[in-house]
């Protein structure tokens, strides 16, 4: 087995553990962490492997990695909280809180549910992509591939950084300002001392960057950016670490994923929280190349809302089982391990 797995599972849970276990045992996990609440009560607290390429750092009970798109439904909740407190109107106009946006049509549901029109960016230097201002700028000065409300297309790196415009004009904070208010362990834009407890990523196989955006269209290829962005001494650097790219850069530990769905509850008042959590949009997405439902920030399939990450990280809670689930890598690969513990998870809730 690659490293210690560590934590605790309450009882009944315990094969919930031994699938964690044999990830690492069967060599398809190096280092990650996996946290589920039902019922109100935190059942899996689990961690495991290491955090570092070297192999000498333990992963431990508060190590953060990137989770990308899974930290976009946070980034979401940024806003949201500000639709809750009256200072943004979900219906109006992005311009009228971003004044520099030149797409009147564009209304802040758009922005949410990936249907604003803007999923890709003409922008291809990642010093650009990662420079809050010029990002924008770029998003700004990008044609619209649909009319808003016309078609859906997740926004993969421009998504987040369209909300935190709208943030930024109406209220003058960022998404990370929002964020931090709600005391878990997720975040946008690191401080030093979070950054010391930084995963290293590193990738499943050596071409995994470039397989990423093959054989999935011109708009996949464009929406995700130059594979560069994906590059291990891009997402362990300083830049992608301390600055805010919303929609892919969110670091957190998977009990702080976790918390984060089953505290919506508190985060949202009622009536805000069904709109948020129900279907907007429901159609062929556009960038993905399936048909997809996308709420106020999440994907919705059935009961379950939640969001999966490129690299194999995800979070979600299903309202007919009533858990919420975490998993963090830092091995970017494919799905097949959150999956195998919400499967696990999903077994034992059904027993």
């Amino acid at each position: 087995m690659t490293g210690i797995v560590g934590g605790t599972v309450a009882p009944g849970f315990e094969t919930v553990r031994a699938t964690f276990e044999r990830l690492f045992a069967d060599g398809v996990e190096t280092g990650a962490s996996v946290a589920a609440y039902a019922g109100g009560a935190l059942v899996v607290d689990l961690w495991g492997g290491w955090a570092d390429a070297a192999r000498t750092r333990p992963w431990r009970a508060d190590t953060l990695s990137t989770v990308f798109s899974a930290g976009k439904p946070v980034a979401a909740m940024a806003v949201l909280r500000r639709v809750a407190d009256g200072r943004i109107e979900l219906d109006a106009p992005i311009a009228s809180y971003w004044k520099a946006f030149p797409h009147p049509a564009a209304t802040v549901r758009h922005a949410l549910s990936h249907a604003a029109g803007l999923p890709a960016a003409n922008a291809s230097d990642i010093s650009e992509i990662l420079d809050r201002e010029r990002f924008a700028a770029a998003i700004a000065a990008t044609p619209l591939e649909w009319e808003p409300g016309t078609a859906v297309g997740e926004h993969a790196l421009t998504y987040g950084t369209i909300l935190g415009e709208i943030l930024r004009g109406a209220t003058g904070e960022s998404v990370g300002d929002v964020v931090r208010t709600l005391g878990l362990d997720v975040h946008f834009g690191l401080a030093p001392a979070d950054a010391a407890r930084c995963a290293e990523v590193e990738h499943a196989t050596p071409d995994w960057p470039e397989r990423q955006l093959r054989g999935h269209g011109d708009l996949w290829a464009r929406a995700l950016g130059p594979a560069a962005l994906l590059a291990t001494d891009v997402v362990n650097g300083p830049l992608w670490r301390g600055g805010e790219l919303p929609a892919v850069n969110c670091h957190a530990t998977a009990r702080g994923l976790a918390a984060f769905y089953a505290t919506l509850p508190d985060l949202l008042p009622p009536a805000v929280l069904a709109e948020a959590i129900g279907p907007q949009v429901v159609g062929f997405d556009l960038l993905l190349q399936e048909d997809a439902t996308w709420t106020l920030g999440w994907r919705r399939e059935d009961a379950w809302f939640g969001m999966g990450g490129i690299g194999g990280s995800s979070a979600g809670s299903d309202e007919s089982s009533g858990y919420s689930l975490a998993y963090v890598t830092r091995r970017l690969g494919d799905h097949d391990r959150s999956n195998a513990m919400y499967d696990a998870l999903e077994a034992v809730l059904a027993a």
